[in-house]
């Protein structure tokens, strides 16, 4: 039986080559912003660098709920190049800010066999940074820094946006407060002034441009917020008066970020329990400025008898969580 084979012109095989030529020269190299919106493509890259399992998930959900903060029209998320195109078109108004996406912006053109273990972590706390900036009606809110895991941590990450779940938080977040970082500020300098707790011109370094939101978040739940955590605002602010019984939740004599607590969601019974410890800081540091040292004193004291928490208070002491 003869066996057929078929012959091409020569002219088809010459249009073919051509073809296959054009398609190679015009495919697109695989870029860090296309790793960015696939889950499975951030997974690989993750895992390359030895970032893995529940780490692994925790960056992935920072960054999804980075994208979705800063780019979501209905349930449509951006493709790269949206997401890549409208990051560059942020108006970034401060040099931080500029700083941060014009980092951003030259990295997500980085091909993906380049991408450094650096380069990655770069991008992500960048992206997180503008989230957190710049995000439209979202719920998210940049976490306490030294809330990183120590994995983590140690790679470099130094953000965490989280998406809040109270019902108040969330209406702070995505009603109340202006998405504008400008008008964040004014809203945040207003409500200081009209509750007389301080002075965000005079709060120096205290207040770091990505942790504005996390303020604006308590004053915005001492208008709305529930009963407990208006109970933990008054805690708070008790800790934070003067000498001469003035409130200064901002103030560079008495240098804490307790407003942070609720950049985080805590329970009822955490928040009275909070409340509880605060109120003791306070009765005990009366007439004094400065309530550093009365706060790690109390809570040595409850620790005493349990190594884990004894454990958790040194934690707090070394990354300067809420007391600078």
């Amino acid at each position: 039986m003869k066996q057929w084979k078929m012959k091409f012109p020569k002219a088809l095989c010459i249009v073919g080559m051509s073809l296959a030529i054009q398609v190679q020269a015009f495919a697109s190299p695989i870029k860090l912003v296309d790793v960015l919106v696939n889950e499975s493509g951030l997974t690989e890259s993750l895992s390359k660098f030895g970032i893995r399992g529940s780490s692994a998930l925790q960056v992935r959900s920072y960054v999804n709920n980075s994208i979705t903060s800063l780019y979501l029209f209905g349930n449509k998320k951006p493709t790269a190049s949206q997401l890549k195109r409208f990051i560059a078109n942020l108006n970034t108004t401060s040099s931080k800010d500029k700083r941060y996406q014009a980092d951003l912006v030259k990295l997500l053109s980085r091909s993906e066999s380049e991408i450094s273990e650096e380069d990655l972590v770069k991008s992500i706390n960048s992206l997180i940074y503008l989230a957190n900036r710049h995000g439209k009606n979202s719920a998210a809110v940049l976490a306490c820094t030294a809330c990183v895991s120590d994995t983590l941590s140690s790679k470099g990450f130094k953000f965490t946006l989280e998406t809040m779940n109270n019902s108040k938080s969330k209406e702070v977040l995505s009603k109340i407060l202006p998405s504008n970082p400008r008008s964040l500020t004014n809203y945040i300098n207003t409500k200081l002034t009209k509750f007389k707790i301080g002075d965000l011109s005079r709060s120096g370094n205290l207040v770091a441009s990505e942790e504005e939101k996390a303020l604006g978040l308590f004053l915005g739940l001492k208008e709305i917020g529930s009963v407990e955590q208006k109970n933990l605002i008054r805690a708070i602010e008790s800790v934070s008066k003067d000498s001469a019984g003035n409130v200064n939740i901002v103030s560079t004599a008495n240098p804490h970020k307790l407003w942070k607590i609720f950049s985080e969601d805590i329970s009822e019974s955490e928040m009275a329990g909070w409340t509880k410890l605060l109120d003791e800081v306070a009765a005990k540091s009366k007439g004094s400025a400065k309530k550093k040292d009365i706060f790690f004193e109390v809570l040595e004291k409850r620790a005493k008898d349990s190594p884990e928490l004894q454990d958790r208070v040194q934690i707090l002491k070394n990354k300067n969580c809420f007391f600078q």
